[in-house]
């Protein structure tokens, strides 16, 4: 798994369970680049598509096992960069790095709408 694929996981590991259009939401990416990548997951059995409970032309996703031991397996990984990326930003660079990402998102996603 490459690290792009592996972070684009992160909402369904926050939330359990969510929907293709919430996926495309958190992520900014549109449908089709999802439907892709979501194909890709179920293809490879990290996720699984379920019928929504409430809405039957709602499918939900949902962490196989599978999913979630190369999702597991990759936290050590991403612990040990991200030590390297952070280990010369003061409190404050932190802080100031994640406002602007905030931001930059934030100003991507009011563009989409």
């Amino acid at each position: 798994m490459q690290f792009d694929e592996w972070m684009q996981l992160l909402p369904l590991v926050e939330s359990e369970t969510m929907s293709q259009k919430d996926l495309s939401d958190r992520l900014v990416k549109d449908k089709t680049t999802i439907s892709r990548l979501v194909d890709g997951w179920v293809k490879k059995t990290w996720v699984k598509r379920e019928v929504s409970a409430t809405d039957k032309r709602l499918y939900r996703l949902r962490f196989t096992k599978k999913g979630k031991e190369i999702w597991e397996k990759g936290l050590p990984i991403i612990a040990s960069a991200d030590e390297v990326f952070r280990k010369d930003l003061s409190d404050t660079n932190e802080k100031d790095l994640y406002l602007l990402l905030f931001k930059i998102q934030s100003a991507v996603q009011i563009a989409r709408q």
